[in-house]
């Protein structure tokens, strides 16, 4: 897993500061549900996956 890269198909110049502090929140709730999977708390990733599909969906202020 340590070795997956992410290119984005959305160049930098026009990418605005919401999204990438929204990029960063995502990121971070990825980290905390792929701990819980490897841990084996299949039910504790699910309601952690619930909540960082909620952040998603929430809209940018741009």
């Amino acid at each position: 897993m340590n070795d997956i890269r992410l290119y984005s198909r959305v160049s930098t110049i026009r990418t605005s500061n919401s999204y990438k502090k929204k990029l960063a929140v995502l990121l971070e709730w990825n980290k905390i549900v792929y701990g819980c999977l490897e841990s084996g708390q299949v039910e504790d990733a699910k309601i952690f996956l619930d909540q960082a599909i909620a952040e998603a969906e929430k809209p940018t202020k741009d």
